[in-house]
């Protein structure tokens, strides 16, 4: 079922708009352009409501949040419109590779298909390009790179490639992923960059891809950059992106979220230790003598690792909420003196770049990141202003090798978009929301109240049915018999079971944790299975030991070969995969995605809707749990011939009252009831697979 809900739609004789109506019907014919681009491809009566919507809200100036199912196609449900439009537009979507996917894929075959050319640039942030510079220092200049073998193969490596690349986006670079201590090296970031004084300016990547944005029609880039250049807008009144008459966000259920982390304050034991680095490599290479520059790093290094060990009780979680003056579970003495170390190693290392900045462009630069981060540092640690107040939160956070942040967040990212986005009469600028889990209702009150367009005059809702029979292609199975959840028992219980499950398939089996830490513990219960010989000796794939598009590639490669594989990841696993076909016949999700009880944003969410007199589970807990849970679960049905069981490893679906709300949030799905039937779905499932007809199952 698909509907409007908000204002009054402009009437179809208003100017323009019966034209581009039309047009956008007569593209999506039957005889039209985009189904004569793909020849076999199948009539989407949603993809269409899609498109004449998007196309109604353009001609209109208006504004439109849609939730399209999976299989509604509503990349091209926007792609369409925009490009009858002729409008100027930005494109912006979750990630880095959705944004390849659109740029390389998606926009070309439109364009094709409408026989419409538009110019179209691709712009990431600064930090996924070569910078050349740094790239030359690395090299050329004392350091530690220089004096690990392997690191230093590497950045010969990176000089080689930098030769022959035209873009300078460092994902050409194979194993090269964002943890890669190279990165820091031959990357730049706004507080390290020399801007026109550098030497490699005129071939800088970073120039080169923002000249290509100022001057395409279309600008296709992520939401990290999105609220980035916000942020940059307010505080330089510098502009990254180009103005332009259309804003789609596609993947909008992540905006929330990502436009928090942008618009929150944060220092982190990674950021001060990098400057470390900089500040022993940059004193050393243009004001040897002038100061002990080792000297200076090494304290600062110390200083933050000081700050990570202090001790905390065994009751502190990984992030300590911070409403006073000490986080939650640090003895007060012992923390202001690890800060007080810290602020002492920080001025230092202020006070003999301040004396020596005039030396070179590099210092002077270096002095402006450690003025930035001193001043974070005291608007967060004790002694600054106060962090604490109704619309935002303060908390640290503890990793591994004694690593820490400390943030301030906004609850939300409302305040950012009540003033972004036009609310009444002719817009200067028409905004497209889409994704295929907005809501729970037609209002899509759940997107729209954390972006603060909930009461918005020209906003429209709009919601798409997937086209999909999950009723006749998916089983789900809730276990009644499995540990609790909060049981020791659970993950090794289960991974038998998933073992079992997965022998029967040959693999093709997805599981999906809801941390880290528990897509470690099930890897390795499985593993255990498959070493004590409890099952087939199915190939255990787990996220963290290879990037997020080799495991898939490895995974996809499995479901052909031997005895095929498990997949085991969380994160952002949760979405954003298509495993289409045979590829996956059987997603497992271990536990309900209720957030972490020390998250202190949710709690902050949660406390502001009780003084609302709103109910902080129901209304805080359960929906995040819902939209997650909803996500997982779509990585299974990906087109109209794939099958698959989906299983819920958490009994409180059964046993919880709000087990039904739960189970009403995910599409209508044939029961299993027992392990009896759901070996006999499995079977189904070999049975029918095109790819294995005839082969028997391991």
């Amino acid at each position: 079922m698909s509907l409007w809900h908000g204002t009054a739609r402009a009437p179809l004789h208003a100017a323009g708009v019966v034209d581009l109506v039309q047009g956008v019907a007569a593209a999506f014919a039957a005889d039209g352009p985009r189904p004569a681009a793909r020849p076999g491809l199948r009539p989407r009566p949603g993809q269409l409501e899609m498109a004449l919507a998007v196309a109604q809200t353009l001609q209109a100036g208006e504004h439109l949040a849609v939730e399209a199912g999976t299989g509604v196609g509503k990349t091209f449900a926007y792609l369409v419109p925009v490009l009858l439009s002729g409008q100027r537009a930005l494109l912006s979507t979750a990630t880095q590779a959705l944004q390849d996917q659109l740029f390389t894929r998606d926009i070309p075959a439109v364009s094709r298909a409408l026989g419409l050319p538009v110019r179209a640039a691709l712009l990431k942030g600064r930090s996924s390009y070569l910078c050349l510079n740094r790239l030359e220092l690395a090299r050329t200049v004392g350091s530690t790179a220089q004096r690990d073998p392997a690191m230093a193969a590497g950045l010969e490596q990176v000089q080689r490639w930098a030769r022959l690349t035209r873009s300078g986006d460092v994902g050409e670079l194979d194993g090269l992923d964002e943890r890669s201590p190279l990165r820091p090296l031959i990357t730049s970031t706004r507080h390290n960059c020399v801007g026109t004084t550098c030497p490699q300016a005129a071939a800088c990547h970073v120039n080169l891809a923002r000249r290509q944005a100022s001057e395409a029609d279309w600008v296709v880039i992520n939401h990290h950059l999105f609220f980035a250049d916000q942020v940059i807008r307010e505080t330089e009144a510098v502009d990254w992106l180009p103005e332009t008459g259309v804003v789609v966000l596609d993947e909008a259920h992540q905006l929330n979220d990502t436009g928090v982390q942008l618009l929150s304050r944060s220092i982190a034991s990674d950021h001060l230790r990098d400057l470390a680095r900089e500040l022993g490599v940059q004193g050393q290479a243009w004001a040897r003598g002038l100061r002990p520059w080792a000297h200076l790093a090494l304290n600062l290094d110390q200083a933050c690792r000081a700050l990570g060990s202090v001790h905390r009780d065994t009751a502190t979680r990984s992030r300590s909420a911070w409403n006073n003056a000490t986080p939650v579970g640090l003895a007060p003495d012992v923390w202001l003196q690890a800060v007080s170390g810290l602020d002492q190693a920080l001025t230092a290392a202020l006070e003999a770049v301040s004396a020596t900045a005039q030396s070179a462009a590099e210092l002077a630069r270096l002095l402006d990141r450690i003025k930035t981060l001193q001043s974070t540092w005291s608007h967060l640690a004790p002694g600054g202003p106060s962090p604490v107040d109704a619309t935002s939160v303060r908390w640290m956070e503890w990793g591994a090798d004694r690593s820490w942040r400390m943030v301030r967040a906004p609850l939300d990212s409302a305040a950012r978009f009540s003033r972004l986005v036009p609310g009444s009469g002719a817009a200067a600028r028409s905004w497209i929301f889409a994704s295929a889990t907005l809501g729970h209702d037609d209002t899509l009150d759940w997107f729209t109240r954390g972006l603060g367009l909930a009461d918005h005059p020209t906003l429209r809702t709009l919601r798409v049915a997937s086209p999909f029979d999950h009723g006749e292609q998916a089983s789900l199975f809730v276990p009644h018999d499995l540990p609790e959840p909060s049981d020791a028992a659970h993950t090794p219980v289960l991974a038998a079971r998933v073992a079992q499950w997965a022998t029967r398939l040959g693999g093709r089996t997805l599981v999906l944790t809801t941390t880290l830490r528990a897509a470690s513990r099930m890897a390795e219960a499985l593993n255990e299975e498959v070493l004590q010989g409890r099952c087939a000796p199915v190939q255990v794939l787990a996220q963290g030991r290879l990037s997020r598009a080799a495991l898939l590639a490895r995974f996809r490669a499995a479901a052909s070969i031997g005895h095929g594989a498990i997949l085991v990841a969380s994160a952002s696993f949760w979405e954003g995969v298509d495993l289409a076909g045979d590829a996956l016949q059987l997603l497992v999700i271990d536990k309900l995605p209720f957030s972490s009880p020390d998250d202190p944003l949710m709690a902050a969410r949660a406390e502001r809707l009780e003084a609302q007199g709103l109910k902080a589970f129901g209304d805080a807990y359960l929906p995040e749990a819902a939209m997650a849970l909803k996500q997982g679960a779509g990585r299974l049905i990906r087109t109209e011939t794939d099958r698959g069981v989906l299983v819920i490893g958490d009994r409180r679906l059964l046993t919880r009252s709000y087990g039904l709300q739960l189970l009403g949030s995910l599409p209508p799905m044939r029961r299993v009831v027992d392990e009896a039937d759901m070996g006999a779905a499995l079977d189904a499932l070999v049975l029918t697979r095109s790819s294995t007809r005839a082969r028997p199952c391991s």
